[in-house]
């Protein structure tokens, strides 16, 4: 097992967090691969050691997904049936999963899964997976922040502003990428919902970024609202293109520059769909210290 440590604890953080360059995608298909190898995510978490970087790789790969198009997705090999073990193992501590909300990440696992099986779908197969994109929004708009945020110990109205971005935020991205796929019908209600959905995060991000708690945290849901803002009007584009910049130089990292480069190029495009924004694997995930003192 010792051979799956140098990878880990060294090329993965350091790929995801240059942002603009495409080898992130290689190591987290080696990873995979080699997790494989070795039994599996199941097999693997047995080893209290290896724990802090699984939860690494499961965090980049999935938030890598959602700005990757649908035909380039790492967690498609990943077994559906392990979701609910990698969830109960990994998102139980405070800051798991860079404060997103448990059930929203496992709705983004969902999102993710649901992408991957529409582009290899047959048309006449999209209704069975329009059923599922209805329940996931279902889930999504019942999550409740303020009953997560009073599970914190403390901080309870960050911890609200949190969930309710990230709800937000987890929103638009199952409405717009699945209508990038035609799962989701482009209709009013479903347009009238992503311009609710799109002020609200903007009014939410806005109280985020005044706190050096949570600000950090907050780039997935930053960058989804600058899709949103293709449609959002220059308002939008105007407070994610100052944003950005601000956060990159917060957290001293390359990436949310990368994300600011793509989305400007997705506004100027005249394009409006989810996948002609991530035209090829980006990732706009920003990984906090990983606990490497058990390692070898």
């Amino acid at each position: 097992m010792r051979s799956i440590h140098p990878l880990l604890k060294h090329a993965l953080p350091r790929k995801a967090q240059q942002g603009a360059s495409p080898h992130w995608r290689y190591h987290i298909e080696g990873l995979q691969k080699l997790i494989m190898l070795r039994g599996g995510i199941r097999s693997l978490a047995r080893s209290a050691s290896l724990a802090p970087l699984l939860h690494c790789f499961v965090f980049i790969a999935v938030i890598g997904d959602t700005s990757s198009p649908a035909s380039h997705l790492a967690t498609s090999t990943l077994r559906l049936e392990d979701d609910d073990f990698i969830l109960e193992k990994f998102g139980n501590g405070v800051f798991d999963f860079q404060m997103c909300p448990k059930p929203l990440f496992a709705e983004i696992i969902r999102i993710n899964h649901l992408r991957v099986r529409a582009w290899k779908q047959d048309p006449a197969g999209l209704e069975d997976l329009a059923h599922e994109a209805y329940g996931v929004l279902t889930r999504i708009n019942v999550f409740s922040s303020e009953q997560w945020a009073d599970s914190k110990p403390s901080s309870k109205e960050d911890w609200r502003i949190v969930g309710k971005s990230y709800q937000a935020a987890v929103s638009l991205y199952c409405i717009l990428s699945l209508q990038s796929l035609s799962v989701l019908p482009l209709n009013p209600p479903l347009t009238a919902s992503c311009v609710s959905h799109g002020r609200l995060l903007q009014d939410l991000l806005n109280e985020a970024l005044l706190s050096p708690r949570i600000k950090r945290s907050i780039l997935w849901p930053l960058v989804v609202l600058g899709v949103q803002a293709v449609n959002g009007g220059a308002g939008m584009r105007a407070f994610v293109r100052e944003h950005l910049p601000e956060m990159s130089r917060h957290i001293g990292s390359y990436v949310p520059l990368t994300a600011q480069a793509v989305l400007e190029r997705f506004w100027a495009s005249g394009e409006t769909c989810w996948d002609a924004c991530f035209d090829k694997p980006y990732t706009v995930v920003t990984q906090l210290a990983v606990d490497l003192s058990q390692l070898d």
